[in-house]
């Protein structure tokens, strides 16, 4: 019976262990992909619980199969689908200035791969250009390690737009 309380005591902490590492993982971004977020404490508050709840759009637009227009060099390279475009994949960060064209009004998703650091000079400012309306999220896929503060440099938006920025770092094969 001496070995009662010690098993007791050892299964309570495997059930504290297990907890705290189901938690941690719970409250980790999903899928590697990051969010911006105001710096604002009261506006994380209020907005949270919304774009928790809203992410499942974000990811049918970039998982599954829309009318995709994909553009590098400065030319828009191929159209994939027949209906209006919804997402934009730039193949390097030279391109923005073709996102003035009117055929992109009904856009929602942009998608920006950048190889290497130094193409995160040029920026895409969206503080002046309402030739986007529906515009919803912004996806920057980096080839090496970037953090929040380099995203945010390089994606200018208004701080009350509903544009949500997200990126994730991948590691080219």
């Amino acid at each position: 019976m001496k070995n009662k309380p010690a098993l007791t005591f050892y299964s309570f902490l495997l059930v504290c262990i297990v907890s705290i590492l189901s938690i941690e993982n719970a409250t980790a971004q999903e899928n590697g992909i990051f969010e911006l977020t105001n710096d604002d404490e009261l506006s994380k508050v209020k907005v949270k619980k919304y774009k928790e709840k809203n992410r499942g759009k974000f990811y049918n637009l970039t998982q599954k199969l829309h009318t995709t227009a994909y553009i590098s060099n400065n030319t828009l390279n191929k159209v994939y689908g027949e209906e209006e475009i919804k997402k934009i994949t730039f193949g390097d960060s030279k391109s923005f200035g073709l996102l003035n064209d009117k055929k992109y009004d009904k856009v929602e998703l942009i998608t920006i791969k950048v190889d290497k650091v130094i193409d995160l000079n040029n920026n895409l400012d969206l503080t002046a250009n309402d030739k986007l309306p529906s515009l919803k999220y912004i996806f920057v896929k980096c080839n090496f390690k970037c953090n929040k503060q380099q995203i945010k440099k390089f994606v200018k938006a208004n701080k009350n737009s509903n544009i949500r920025i997200f990126y994730r770092t991948e590691s080219s094969s």
